[in-house]
């Protein structure tokens, strides 16, 4: 389980790293810690799936989920995380802030081919008070691009009455002491 757990955790970093801003350079040497009610991997399927209360925590890095699955190749190489939850949740210090990159949605989807975190129902997206929120976002580190949608498409989920995207953009602080 280690290895996948790290090869999991790795691909995540690429995920935050946009141009301009690392993961906290120091997670990478940190352990990778898994806590959950359950825990059962099948190794003929290569998933695994931890249930209850899950955080999945390395340095700065924290995944939350009801139930968190990880999806390995036939390699063992991490292929895909799914954590659903209300909300699930990932949040990680770049090492150019002092402020978290976070996320959260009643299922978040990470791919690794891709380097693409699906947020789907209640979706929130932002660092500090910068903020996007939608019922589906998209964000492909690899490309730097970034999609929202008001509708989630979660099978069962209705679209929220009057839900939209909304972005919050606060202004820069130009006051700067003499």
């Amino acid at each position: 389980m280690t290895r996948s757990c790290l090869s999991c955790v790795a691909a995540l970093f690429a995920l935050w790293c946009g141009e301009g801003a690392q993961a906290l350079s120091t997670d990478r040497d940190q352990p990778v810690r898994i806590e959950s009610d359950r825990a059962e991997a099948d190794w003929r399927t290569r998933v695994s799936v931890y249930h209850g209360d899950v955080v999945i925590t390395q340095g700065t890095l924290r995944i939350t989920g009801d139930t968190i699955r990880i999806y390995l190749d036939e390699d063992d190489e991490f292929v895909k995380l799914v954590s659903v939850g209300e909300p699930a949740t990932m949040r990680q210090l770049p090492d150019d802030s002092a402020q978290y990159r976070t996320a959260k949605a009643n299922r978040l989807e990470y791919y690794a081919d891709r380097d693409l975190i699906v947020l789907l129902g209640g979706a929130e997206y932002g660092q500090g008070s910068g903020r996007i929120s939608a019922g589906r976002i998209e964000y492909d580190s690899r490309n730097g691009r970034l999609k929202a949608n008001a509708r989630s498409s979660v099978p069962g989920q209705e679209q929220q009455e009057g839900s939209r995207v909304r972005i919050t953009i606060e202004p820069k602080d130009e006051r700067r002491a003499p």
